[in-house]
């Protein structure tokens, strides 16, 4: 008797231990974050000091029974939860996610800001990798970056979503989206990287919807005549890529030597130079019918005024700085 005491005692122990780490315990609306390629048991820590679950062993357990990739990111409990609960949902990525818009014409520096103020991921990191010329071969581009292949669109994210992620939900939607207006490209003679060049550089000159046409008249106009193309928001994106945007363009940032800078360089920037709608997309496809080679913007009459010849550009130049 005494040896079966002996036996069962610690036996019942072992098994009432097991049951009650395995209980359920009462959640009151917890949040609770992980960053991506946080290593597993700090995951583990993470959840028992937030109390979601009563035991690391028990999750411990269940991953060694499993082994699922457990998922970064942002999660909700509430109520009576098990840690096989919590661990489908982490394994599967049940996220609470957050509404993030990314506006037309916004650049990968601009995409990072906002991701990293909504607490998607941090800047730094997504930059890391929408610069990266790597990631950009692995979508079949032949450029050196994702700009202006994330589709400018509203999104829903969990935090602590990894920037690769992030990338391949935007170039999806860019894919997808555009779908209809790629299958023209070859009829135009265009490439890919050509098409989406010139539709940002669209993108940032006009907010106006019936001048895009016009713009891409300019563009595709003064290329043919082997024309620089002086756009101001090429010598922006030169300026940003080296840290060096302060809000205003002055007249010896237009003198700045980089490959972006159509002012100094002829041709096309090297990549585009921010992520734009399908507005500029298609006045890229079917820029307008017209010889125009200039423009400057009027702002009171909150248009640009269109010339064909040097001396009458001067002209609209001259009076509008009268008119100031």
């Amino acid at each position: 008797m005494r040896r079966r005491l002996l036996f069962t005692v610690p036996l019942t122990a072992l098994v009432a231990y097991i049951v009650y780490i395995f209980l359920p315990v009462y959640v009151e609306e917890e949040t609770v974050e992980i960053a991506y390629g946080t290593p597993t048991i700090e995951i583990v820590n993470i959840l028992k000091e937030e109390g979601i679950i009563r035991s690391r062993l028990s999750f411990l357990l269940i991953h060694a029974l499993r082994k699922e990739k457990l998922e970064a990111g942002e999660y909700e409990f509430d109520g009576y939860v098990t840690p096989f609960e919590v661990y489908e949902k982490i394994s599967k990525g049940i996220h609470k996610i957050h509404r993030v818009l990314i506006p037309e014409g916004s650049d990968v520096y601009d995409i990072a800001e906002i991701l990293h103020a909504k607490g998607i991921c941090r800047k730094e990191d997504f930059l890391r990798y929408a610069l990266s010329e790597e990631v950009a071969k692995r979508y079949g581009l032949e450029t050196s970056t994702m700009e202006g292949f994330l589709f400018p669109d509203t999104y829903f994210f969990s935090k602590n979503t990894h920037p690769l992620r992030v990338i391949d939900t935007m170039f999806r939607n860019f894919m997808e989206r555009t779908k209809e207006l790629r299958k023209e490209l070859e009829k135009k003679n265009l490439t890919l990287e050509k098409w989406v060049t010139i539709a940002s550089m669209i993108e940032k000159e006009t907010f106006w919807e019936e001048e895009r046409p016009l713009i891409a008249a300019v563009i595709y106009n003064r290329l043919k005549r082997r024309m620089k193309l002086q756009i101001d928001p090429t010598v922006i994106y030169a300026l940003k890529r080296r840290g060096l945007w302060k809000g205003k363009l002055t007249k010896e940032d237009m003198q700045i030597d980089d490959p972006y800078n159509t002012y100094v360089y002829f041709g096309l920037p090297p990549t585009p130079i921010c992520n734009p709608g399908l507005s500029s997309l298609r006045a890229a496809l079917y820029p307008a019918d017209v010889d125009y080679l200039y423009f400057v913007i009027d702002p009171k009459r909150r248009k640009h005024l269109f010339s064909r010849t040097y001396s009458e550009h001067l002209r609209n130049v001259n009076r509008l700085r009268r008119a100031r």
